[in-house]
């Protein structure tokens, strides 16, 4: 009997592990909107049924959600970074059990309002109301916050399995996190639609092994008379309308052309080198890894070349002479420019460092043969580019080249040419967004992401990023160039559609001409502040709506 109670408690747990495994799924293998919201509403269908125990079914969902979703983390840190595979392991299973917390906070707050309600009079149709604003408000407020607690970790926010759905019609409005919201609402109107609303009951307690109602809960809420007026079919109705409604309107707001062509089409070379990682900082196949992208520049008379992150593994002016000099000559002749993903000797080091400091840095160098323009990364990673206070034991156990980067200055302008202003960014810092959207609000009306996730070997982590660079394109109506080391180097247009792009863990190049754009969508113009003010006015309506709806009945 015991074995069979807890097998019965346990199947709502294992069932909700297993719908975020899904979605993880949906981001990658199988990159179907769809099936996100299908694996989303699973969660509240069982939160809604046991609200009792909903932080445990987030924290199931997410942990299976980022189990499978992030890890590639394993591969960095054993097959690259040296750290022994149980070591990793464990360390991978800790950093879910993190990032899960946070779905965790949103179903707690979830059950803790619908188990409220079930103690109060309220009518099924405002009780459904007020748990679809909560739960969408706090789901998209839980990511948010995931994106900028310990300076972030936003992948995997449920809005990058959207870039081919109707819901990516929001995003120029209100970027990822507002598609967020809006694939929590539907996700829950499904669940509503499908299942309804359990019956409301008073509240429980167990007494010489039989259930009888506990003190002072409020009277049974029957829908079909008495306190509650409203029908379950209304709260169905209800479901369906949350579930439709965002979805037919992010159809018509997609139908919409945010885009403004600004000047001539630039023609762009995007070089993929396909470094191994484990060989990427010995010295002799750093070399010649830059030898080879130096023929390549040479191969062609482009405008603009654009290497990958960390393509040149020393700085600018400790590059070979031959090399140097070859790449000079060339750029003289062309009247050509080309950008390099380098370390650079920090401009200014806020840390005030005895010892000079690199930045994580893309340079531009022209005819002149010297660096004219050059972004530093502001956003660095935990662990991969700076060491968190102490952590210090924990990079210890890694042996990963150029771990401690300085931060680039907050505001640095797009770099101008031939008419375009395109503004770098370095990897992870695509991820946010709301920190992209101040450089178009500099002007940039190119995009260019260089990266270098070799760290991560054949793993879904390649086309996650790239979903994640044709969101930024949507959020802003800015094409999005993509120059990697193993994939997936891609020309993304203003409207996040891959116009082109290279085969992963190939070496090559990819040339095209883009077309830059200038205008200015809401979600460059304020960043995430509607939308988490939009979160915010949920979460007070959601408390309000009960308390009006009693009124009314009263």
């Amino acid at each position: 009997m015991n074995a069979t109670l807890r097998a019965h408690r346990a199947a709502p747990i294992a069932l909700s592990f297993g719908a975020g495994l899904v979605q993880a799924a949906s981001f990658r293998p199988f990159e179907a909107w769809w099936l996100q919201l299908a694996a989303l509403a699973t969660l509240v269908w069982l939160v809604l049924r046991s609200p009792e125990r909903a932080r445990w079914l987030g924290f199931a969902f997410g942990f299976g959600c980022f189990v499978a979703g992030v890890s590639w983390l394993h591969v960095s840190m054993h097959r690259y970074g040296g750290m022994p595979a149980v070591l990793a392991a464990l360390a991978l299973l800790l950093f879910a059990a993190y990032l899960a917390a946070f779905p965790a906070i949103a179903c707690e707050a979830l059950g803790r309002l619908d188990a409220t309600l079930r103690r109060r009079p309220t009518t099924r149709l405002a009780r459904a109301a007020a748990l679809a604003l909560l739960f969408s408000a706090a789901w998209a407020l839980t990511e948010v916050l995931r994106g900028w607690l310990f300076t972030g970790f936003p992948w995997l926010a449920i809005g990058y399995a959207h870039v081919d759905g109707p819901l990516a019609g929001f995003a120029p409005l209100l970027g990822v996190y507002g598609v967020c919201l809006l694939a929590a609402c539907v996700a829950f109107g499904i669940a509503l639609a499908l299942g309804g609303l359990p019956t409301l009951q008073p509240a429980e307690v167990v007494q010489g092994g039989e259930a009888v109602p506990a003190a002072g809960t409020a009277p049974v809420l029957d829908p079909t008379g008495g306190i509650a007026p409203a029908s379950a079919s209304a709260a169905r109705a209800f479901g369906v309308l949350a579930a439709a409604l965002p979805l037919v309107a992010g159809l018509a707001l997609s139908a919409l052309d945010w885009t403004s062509p600004h000047g001539a089409p630039l023609r762009v070379r995007l070089l993929q080198g396909n470094v191994p990682q484990d060989l990427k900082f010995d010295p002799g196949r750093s070399l010649a890894a830059m030898y080879a992208y130096t023929n390549e520049v040479l191969s062609r008379d482009v405008p603009l070349t654009i290497l990958p992150e960390t393509a040149w593994t020393v700085p600018w002016p400790h590059t070979p002479h031959d090399v140097h000099e070859a790449m000079v000559v060339h750029l003289q002749k062309t009247g050509t420019a080309v950008a390099i993903g380098m370390p650079l000797l920090a401009e200014h080091d806020p840390r005030g460092s005895a010892t000079p400091s690199l930045t994580n840095s893309v340079g531009i160098i022209d005819r002149t043969g010297s660096i004219v323009w050059r972004y530093d990364k502001r956003h660095l990673v935990p662990f991969g580019e700076f060491v968190p206070f102490g952590f210090g034991w924990f990079v210890d156990l890694m042996h990963i080249p150029l771990g401690d980067f300085a931060r680039g200055a907050p505001d640095q302008p797009p770099l101008p040419i031939a008419g375009q202003r395109i503004a770098f960014d370095i990897c992870y810092e695509d991820l946010f967004g709301e920190e992209i959207a101040v450089q178009v609000r500099r002007g940039a009306t190119i995009l260019a992401n260089v990266s270098n996730i070799a760290w991560f070997g054949d793993s879904h982590a390649l086309p996650q990023h790239l979903q994640i660079a044709r969101m930024r394109a949507i959020e802003l109506a800015r094409p999005m160039l993509r120059a990697t080391n193993t994939g997936i180097t891609a020309a993304i247009d203003a409207r996040g559609r891959v116009l082109a792009q290279l085969e992963p863990y190939t070496r090559g190049a990819l040339e095209i001409d883009v077309q830059g754009t200038d205008a200015m969508t809401p979600y460059a113009r304020f960043g995430n502040a509607p939308v988490v003010a939009l979160a915010v006015g949920c979460v007070a309506l959601a408390g309000a709506l009960p308390v009006a709806a009693r009124r009314r009945t009263a």
